[in-house]
């Protein structure tokens, strides 16, 4: 059985639309998908893409995380990373899908891609990162 995906979501992107400076990326960033009924055994795989401009024609660097689930829940966390991933580009975007693998053995679903601007250029034109 099926079921209906939603987008990831980033929690903490501020203003709207972005992650930047404020939420120290260094940190890494987390992608949220949440209001689902996931069940214990369930596996999600998660596609990110940073990609030096904004829509996302440029990418500069990708990953694939893998959460499995433990427990019965209705939300699933991942951290984008910073070293080799978010450290890869100045200013741009984040484009992150996520599968479904059910533990029931029913068939896998991807996700529609969800996309943030993303941003370490401070106003004064510094670059931001975990030593300034």
């Amino acid at each position: 059985m099926s079921i209906e995906l939603d987008l990831p979501e980033f929690p903490y992107e501020e203003p709207v639309g972005w992650i930047n400076c404020r939420q120290k990326p260094w940190n890494g960033v987390l992608v949220r998908v949440d209001q689902l009924p996931f069940k214990t055994g369930d596996q999600l795989t998660f596609e990110v893409t940073v990609c030096g401009d904004f829509p996302g024609q440029t990418p500069a660097a990708t990953i694939q995380g893998v959460v499995n689930i433990t427990a019965d829940t209705t939300t699933v966390d991942f951290t984008i990373p910073w070293d080799g991933v978010l450290d890869s580009v100045t200013e741009g975007s984040i484009t992150v899908s996520y599968t479904l693998t059910p533990a029931d053995g029913s068939e896998p679903t991807t996700s529609q891609a969800a996309g943030v601007r993303y941003s370490r250029r401070q106003p004064g034109g510094a670059v931001c990162g975990p030593d300034h």
